[in-house]
This record gives structure tokens, C-alpha cells and sequence, in this order.
């Protein structure tokens, strides 16, 4: 497999990681401030992602 190959199924897999984390978390309905703040710069992250790739 080529080095863009490689790059895309690890883009992938780093985007679907914080989609299931996301997920998992959004499920919990009581939720502690720290936990909280992560979940934000979780989607942070995902969003930027998602953003760098249109």
C-alpha cells in the first residue's frame, strides 16, 4: 500500500476513534466538568478534521 494509502486509513481510523468516543460519551447524562471539557475539545478536534478535509 502507498504512503497515501497508509495516511488516509489512519485519517480514517483517528476521525471514526473520535465519533465512537463522542458517541459512548453523549450516552452518559450526568456528566463531570472535566469530562466535560474533553468531550468539547474532543469535537474540536473532530470538527477540525472533518473541516481540513473538504
Amino acid at each position: 500500500m502507498e504512503l497515501a494509502g497508509w495516511v488516509t486509513v489512519g485519517a480514517a481510523a483517528v476521525v471514526g476513534g473520535f465519533t465512537v468516543v463522542g458517541h459512548l460519551v453523549d450516552q452518559v447524562s450526568a456528566l463531570s466538568p472535566k469530562v466535560i471539557t474533553v468531550i468539547r475539545s474532543v469535537r474540536a478536534v473532530r470538527d477540525e478534521v472533518k473541516a481540513s478535509r473538504e
